[in-house]
C-alpha cells in the first residue's frame, strides 16, 4: 500500500476510537502504522525478528467497516507491541485495534505498557468440532518459538461465540509448560467497546467532580 502524506485521518480515527494520541504517535514513528494514500486506510503493520516488515492489516477509517489483509502478507508476523525488556508473558487480540486499546487502558490505569508484549492474531477462526483438530493461530506459535522465555499466555479475545470458542481452542492446544490465562473484556463485544465505555465513565466522574 502507497503511504499517504501524512496520517491525520488515520490518528483522527484511532483517537475517536479512544486510543492513546502518544501511542498512535509512537506507532507512526516506528512504522507499524500509516495512512494508505488511496482510501486513506490505516495500514497496520507487522515485523519479524529483524524488523523487516512482513505483514500488512488494511481498515477503513472513512465510516465502512472494511477489514482486510494486504496481497502477500505472511499471517506469522502479524502486528504487535514488544516490551522494552524481554517479558515473560504475551497478551493475545483478536486486531490491532484492541491490542492498543488495552495498552491505552493499561496506560489510563497508570500502569508502563511498555513493560509488556502485546500480539493481534489478525482475527480468529471458529474452531474445528474437534477441538483436538483445531490448531493454534501461526502468529502465536512464530511468536512462541522466537520468545522462549514466555511462560504466561493472557487470552483477551472478544466476547462473542467465536471469540470464546477460539479462546477455549487455544487453551486446550497449548503445551503444559505454559500458564493461559482467559481474560476476555469485562463488558462489551472486544477490548475496544470496554476502553471506550471505561472514558465515558471516568469522563462522567470527571464532571461530578
Amino acid at each position: 500500500c502507497i503511504r499517504d502524506r501524512d496520517c491525520n485521518r488515520v490518528i483522527q480515527y484511532l483517537f475517536g476510537r479512544g486510543i492513546d494520541h502518544q501511542l498512535i504517535q509512537e506507532c507512526i514513528s516506528d512504522g507499524t502504522l500509516y495512512e494508505s494514500a488511496d482510501y486513506h486506510n490505516a495500514v497496520f503493520i507487522g515485523k519479524d525478528e529483524s524488523g523487516t516488515p512482513k505483514y500488512a492489516a488494511l481498515r477503513g477509517t472513512l465510516g465502512s467497516t472494511f477489514k482486510q489483509d494486504a496481497s502477500g502478507s505472511d499471517k506469522r508476523y502479524s502486528f504487535r507491541l514488544l516490551a522494552k525488556k524481554p517479558a515473560d508473558t504475551v497478551h493475545l487480540f483478536e486486531a490491532a485495534i484492541d491490542l492498543l486499546s488495552y495498552a491505552t487502558y493499561l496506560k489510563c490505569e497508570g500502569k508502563d505498557y511498555k513493560s509488556e508484549s502485546f500480539l493481534s492474531l489478525s482475527g480468529v477462526y471458529q474452531p474445528k468440532k474437534e477441538m483436538k483438530d483445531s490448531k493454534i493461530p501461526i502468529a502465536l506459535t512464530t511468536f512462541l518459538s522466537a520468545n522462549p522465555q514466555i511462560k504466561t499466555i493472557v487470552l483477551h479475545l472478544d466476547n462473542d461465540r467465536v471469540g470464546r470458542q477460539a479462546a477455549e481452542s487455544i487453551m486446550g492446544g497449548l503445551d503444559k509448560k505454559y500458564t493461559v490465562l482467559n481474560r476476555p473484556p469485562r463488558a462489551g463485544k472486544d477490548v475496544n467497546d470496554y476502553l471506550r465505555m471505561e472514558i465515558v465513565n471516568r469522563n462522567g466522574k470527571e464532571r461530578e467532580r
